[in-house]
């Protein structure tokens, strides 16, 4: 496995490690009960292995998921190309799962997509497999080779078969409920994508009642609702904004990290419509930093689908076409076709709501936009 894709600059302390900071049972057990979530995710990158556990198949895949959180391809492909070689077919979902996600951040090409494409088989074949050679991983490694699965299916447009695949680990109760909170987020993506709005704030709700305990995640999944909720109801979305920047909810940082650069897209939306063309670049520098902060087709369609639905409901239909044009174009670049099929879809519907005689008048002026853009960025 290549390593090209260096990893995302994101701030996070990093302690003195000592000998009491390996990677424990007692956190691998957590990992299973739980899913991979960002507390769990962030305690691996912080630990150290032992020998026995580096040789382990199950947490070099693990830890290659937590190296992969924040970018670290030359982590991930250290992990999993060393050690002892997988053997059962748990460890082998969760390998594949986890080397599906690092051929995901290599940089785009022939090359890249036909691994994906061959990762995304081989777990097409071991879904269908009904053994079961370590039922403590049972559930985690079914759950992480869905997710990773429904990942290589949206990217080669198969979107029912993506969707089949979140679904089977968003209705499994025995599923770690970190997996499940993951699921539901990403069937939000799918149905806003094709414009159902309605189901995907059904999923994001569920998603957020779920989250309870589990760390950060509710946080991201708040906004979340706040942003689909913009095309639903934009009053209400924007009195709960106004109540998660209050802290109603618990404090939120608005300096760095995903959370934030979320936070201050729909402080745009929410007060600062319509846009000044220094608010349509901090938007579009947020949204460039949220599409690369994922290696991940799923959350490219739900952040690009969110925003551009909540900009048409701030009546500002001229930038939320813009971005839909420039992000399919950049997604395709990326090759994640089956995103830009959805984004092209909504385009499509677009234009049929404003018609002939709206849309040339709405082309001319995101082209005068954008020139604007260019020359402020």
């Amino acid at each position: 496995m290549s390593s090209g894709t260096a990893a995302l600059p994101i701030a996070e302390q990093s302690p003195t490690l000592t000998t009491a900071d390996f990677v424990d049972d007692a956190l691998l057990a957590r990992c299973r009960e739980l899913g991979l979530t960002e507390s769990t995710l962030r305690a691996l990158r912080h630990g150290q292995l032992s020998n026995a556990q580096r040789a382990s198949a199950t947490v070099r895949s693990v830890l290659a998921f937590a190296a992969l959180s924040r970018g670290d391809g030359d982590r991930a492909d250290e992990l999993l190309t060393s050690g002892k070689p997988v053997r059962s077919v748990e460890e082998r979902r969760l390998w594949l799962a986890a080397s599906l996600y690092r051929a995901c951040w290599l940089p785009p090409s022939a090359a890249a997509s036909d691994e994906i494409a061959q990762l995304t088989q081989a777990l097409s074949n071991v879904s269908t497999v009904t053994d079961v050679d370590q039922p403590v991983l049972s559930d985690l490694a079914q759950g992480c080779a869905a997710l990773a699965f429904a990942e290589g299916l949206l990217r080669a447009s198969d979107v029912g078969a993506a969707r089949h695949q979140l679904e089977l680990v968003a209705n499994d109760d025995r599923q770690p409920r970190g997996l499940v909170v993951v699921a539901r987020m990403l069937l939000s993506a799918i149905e806003v994508g094709v414009g159902r709005s309605d189901l995907a704030l059904g999923h994001v709700q569920v998603a957020l009642h779920a989250s309870a305990g589990l760390g950060s995640e509710d946080r991201l999944l708040r906004l979340l609702l706040v942003g689909l909720l913009f095309a639903e109801n934009r009053r209400l979305a924007r009195a709960m904004l106004d109540d998660v920047i209050a802290g109603r909810y618990g404090a939120i940082s608005s300096e760095q990290g995903t959370v934030a650069h979320l936070l201050r897209v729909l402080r745009l939306l929410a007060h600062h419509c319509p846009l000044t063309l220094e608010h349509t670049v901090e938007l579009r520098r947020d949204l460039r930093w949220l599409l690369r902060r994922h290696a991940s087709a799923l959350w490219s369609l739900l952040i690009v689908s969110l925003l551009a639905s909540a900009l048409v409901s701030a009546d500002e239909t001229c930038e939320a076409y813009d971005v839909l044009v420039q992000s399919a174009a950049e997604l395709r670049c990326r090759r994640m076709d089956g995103v830009a099929d959805l984004l092209d879809r909504q385009l499509a519907t677009l234009r049929g709501q404003l018609g002939p005689d709206g849309f040339e008048p709405l082309l001319r002026e995101a082209q005068r936009r954008r020139r604007l853009r260019a020359s402020k960025e």
